[in-house]
């Protein structure tokens, strides 16, 4: 397990001042202070949709700061950050709030993979006028960082210790020496050890479905009726057997 996988750094997070370390070298703020740290914060939404947020912090300056590790390219992520930004904004301002009071949201996004796809360790998004080009403050910062494009910065440092959470660094000593309590010590291994059972579980039912899906696949190709799969492979959904007959019978044609 590393530091991008939701399970681990859901428990490192716990730490607050872990939380303000990493922080600091991402946002390049040396002096922040975190005043509160939350891991797997659920914000429900009545009648929409609902979001939990891997880890949401508040700093000295009133301002929320949400941190968000995503290991699989599998959706429009830049999307995600707008609606994590419109629900933080809903949460946690007080009723009556002029909007020029309204804290500063940070939205910082760890990802294994470069979203934009343009060789850089960070990027920061902002608005600006499209006539002009003038920079416009609206106190929404979105920052973008990945383990996959190395630039040999401070934070590409700890992007890759992000990847390959092991051993000590002097430049984030809070931060591998919690995972060094984790990872080392029994004390923190008892303490780990009811979430990773769970994070193991998950990933033997993610691989046996794959290992299903395959053998599915094979009985089509080789002939067999969507009934008799249904019958011979019971633990897959009726409707995944179906899209898999069609894409058989499409990659047939």
């Amino acid at each position: 397990m590393n530091l991008m996988d939701d399970v681990f750094f859901q428990k490192v997070a716990e730490d607050k001042a872990v939380c303000e370390e990493i922080l600091r070298i991402i946002l390049q703020k040396p002096d922040l202070k975190v005043i509160e740290a939350q891991t797997q914060r659920y914000l429900r939404n009545v009648g929409a949709h609902s979001v939990i947020l891997d880890l949401i912090c508040q700093d000295g300056d009133g301002a929320q700061i949400n941190v968000e590790v995503q290991k699989s390219d599998d959706d429009d992520h830049v999307k995600r950050t707008r609606f994590n930004i419109s629900n933080i904004d809903t949460t946690f301002t007080e009723k009556g709030l002029d909007y020029k009071e309204l804290p500063d949201i940070y939205v910082v996004f760890l990802s294994k993979f470069d979203v934009f796809g343009e060789g850089r360790t960070v990027y920061h998004l902002g608005m600006a006028i499209q006539e002009t080009g003038t920079s416009v403050n609206d106190g929404v910062y979105r920052i973008f960082s990945n383990c996959a494009v190395d630039d040999g910065s401070d934070i590409a440092e700890l992007m890759q210790y992000f990847k390959n959470t092991k051993g000590k660094n002097s430049k984030f000593p809070k931060l591998s020496n919690r995972v060094k309590y984790f990872k080392e010590s029994q004390e923190g291994a008892d303490s780990m050890s009811d979430i990773v059972e769970e994070y193991f579980r998950k990933r033997i039912a993610v691989e046996m479905d794959e290992q299903m899906t395959k053998t599915a696949r094979l009985f089509l190709q080789n002939g067999a009726s969507v009934e008799l799969v249904r019958k011979s492979i019971p633990t897959l959904s009726a409707d995944a057997i179906e899209e898999l007959s069609k894409q058989v019978m499409m990659s047939a044609k």
